[in-house]
């Protein structure tokens, strides 16, 4: 897939949501603990785009920092 059509992806998912990329994907896939597949699902476009903006806004280390938290409060 293209650079255009990553941000064309994007363009459509925000301009749906109202909100910034990275923010709907901090929601789906960190808050709400979705995977890529069923995040794409949700916003309806191919799994690459997902991992894509994944890997661009660094959020699987965001996730994982979260992960390890909150199991040494729980541990």
């Amino acid at each position: 897939m293209t650079m255009t059509g990553f941000e064309a992806y994007k363009e459509q998912i925000e301009k749906k949501y109202n909100q910034e990329m990275k923010e709907i994907l901090k929601d789906l896939y960190i808050t709400r603990d979705m995977g890529p597949s069923t995040s794409a699902k949700m916003l309806g476009v191919p799994r690459g785009v997902i991992l894509h903006y994944i890997n661009f806004y660094e959020l699987k280390a965001a996730k994982h920092q979260l992960i390890k938290k909150s199991s040494n409060i729980s541990g």
